[in-house]
């Protein structure tokens, strides 16, 4: 796996050496764009990915403390250490291309070497001083979770952003989105280097000039930040343990009931909270409709319709959240086994979670969403396919997840991580629970569309009744008979929970 890591890294670094490369001798706005934004994006990867992989540093200042070094010495050491780094390497390679890209333009080639300089020097301070922060800060096994989820978000937004710029009235130096992204990360640290020659080449030498005072000051922050980080790293002692907080209190136990659908609905809402292989899924949910917008913005799809969309397939994300919900239990299902709590509690208890965050989203997302869109007679179309696709997913998910359990990523395992399967039970579970779930809330959609398009109001009431009616009756009818299954298949349950 490592060797094909590297190999993928190659094959992305060639390509993208090439592509820089080739822009010698065209436009000059054209090759402004690529380099400053692609240069951009090499240096936040020095900020996220530390923060992302988050694996032990072999050069954390630290590990130097009783070799009495001192802090400016060891500081620079470990700076010109890191250049034979891989990602600087890759950092370096890139440079290399902008000076090919610069170098038929008058002064291109001094000016792009300037450039690449301070561009590198700024990858590499950006990558020690996260990468030491990381050690530094993220000590706890939850505090590392957090960041990596946090990165994972932040990557994921970006990622269409950068995507859009580079694709989007490509090549047109008026109006282009490209062009604005890149004039606006000229004037940043993150592509103030790279913009050095890409100024001057388009006649602007002021801008060229305060995009070198702008990475000159940037390379200084970061040298005396790296520095100060150094010192105080050196003083700090490093943790034995890595989880040393114990937990106060009973938490959820102690403010619900002492029944059994209660205790269980205190044990997810713990879970949901603390384990990342819950609330890992929960952050990334507001993320996909953000995903499907981009293809949408690109071919012109009218905002004012697909403002009607997100709500609906959040919803629908954050029902599916449950369909093996038992897997995830791992051995302490046997809990519920063992100690004769019937099916019906434990499927009740289950569901607290999913409508303690779908019940507010729906009808504060409903409001916000009619707002956006500007068709507030649209708001009980609204109201009933969001509530149809919460409570029906939730409903098969409750039955499936007793019926069709399959292996999950076990307890204290990365929530990116999943055990390897044999057969297909997780695809048809999978694919069982969206579609049942689209298919008993299709009336509501089509009521909604019909009503949007074609401007009949009695179909907003319509679908509001078949989504509210229809969900409620599959939620309660998978709940019960999800309860039922549960209580017969017990010990083949427990088995397919901590198989994997």
């Amino acid at each position: 796996m490592v060797g094909l890591g590297l190999l993928a890294g190659l094959v992305a670094v060639i390509a993208v050496f090439l592509r820089i490369a080739r822009l010698a001798g065209t436009d000059a706005v054209l090759a402004r764009n690529e380099t400053v934004i692609g240069g951009s994006a090499v240096v936040l990867a020095f900020v996220l990915v530390p923060l992302l992989l988050q694996r032990d540093d072999p050069m954390d200042p630290r590990r130097f403390a009783f070799f009495g070094i001192p802090a400016p010495r060891l500081a620079l050491a470990e700076a010109v250490s890191a250049v034979v780094a891989l990602p600087v390497i890759a950092a370096i390679v890139f440079a290399v291309a902008t000076v090919l890209a610069w170098s038929p333009t008058p002064l291109g080639v001094p000016l792009a070497l300037v450039g690449a300089v301070l561009g590198v020097a700024t990858c590499v301070l950006c990558g020690r001083i996260f990468s030491s922060l990381s050690a530094l800060l993220l000590v706890t096994r939850r505090s590392r979770e957090v960041a990596g989820v946090v990165g994972v978000f932040v990557l994921v937004l970006l990622a269409p952003g950068v995507a859009l710029a580079l694709t989007v009235n490509w090549g047109l130096a008026v109006s282009s989105l490209s062009l604005s992204v890149a004039l606006m990360l000229s004037f940043t640290p993150l592509g103030a280097a790279w913009a050095i020659p890409a100024a001057a080449a388009n006649g602007d030498s002021g801008g060229a000039l305060l995009c070198f005072l702008i990475a000159i000051v940037s390379v200084a922050v970061l040298w005396f930040a790296w520095r100060t980080l150094v010192a105080l790293m050196l003083t700090s002692a490093r943790p034995e343990s890595d989880e040393q907080v114990q937990p106060r209190g009973l938490g959820w136990f102690g403010s619900l009931p002492s029944t059994p659908a209660a205790a269980v609905a205190a044990r997810s809402l713990t879970y949901w909270s603390r384990d990342p292989r819950y609330y890992v899924p929960l952050v990334i949910i507001p993320i996909v409709p953000i995903l499907l917008a981009v293809p949408l913005v690109v071919v012109g799809f009218p905002l004012e319709y697909y403002a009607l969309v997100p709500l609906p397939i959040m919803c629908l994300f954050l029902g599916f959240a449950i369909h093996d919900d038992v897997a995830l239990d791992n051995t302490a299902v046997w809990l519920h086994i063992v100690s004769g709590r019937r099916g019906l509690a434990d499927r009740l208890g289950r569901l607290a979670p999913v409508l303690l965050i779908g019940l507010p989203l729906i009808g504060i997302g409903s409001v916000i969403t009619v707002f956006v869109s500007g068709n507030a007679a649209a708001l009980p179309a609204l109201l009933g396919v969001s509530s149809c696709l919460l409570f029906a997913s939730v409903g098969f998910g409750n039955l499936i997840s007793a019926r069709f359990p399959y292996a999950a990523t076990r307890p204290g395992e990365s929530p990116f991580t999943q055990p390897q399967l044999t057969g297909s039970t997780s695809v048809f579970v999978q694919v069982a629970t969206v579609a049942g779930t689209l298919a008993v809330a299709s009336p509501a959609i089509v009521f909604g569309v019909q009503a949007i398009l074609f401007g009949q109001p009695d179909l907003y009431w319509a679908s509001l009744w078949w989504g509210v009616l229809t969900g409620v009756g599959v939620l309660a009818l998978g709940t019960i008979v999800g309860g039922a299954v549960f209580n017969r298949r017990g010990p083949e349950i427990l088995a397919a929970s901590v198989r994997g």
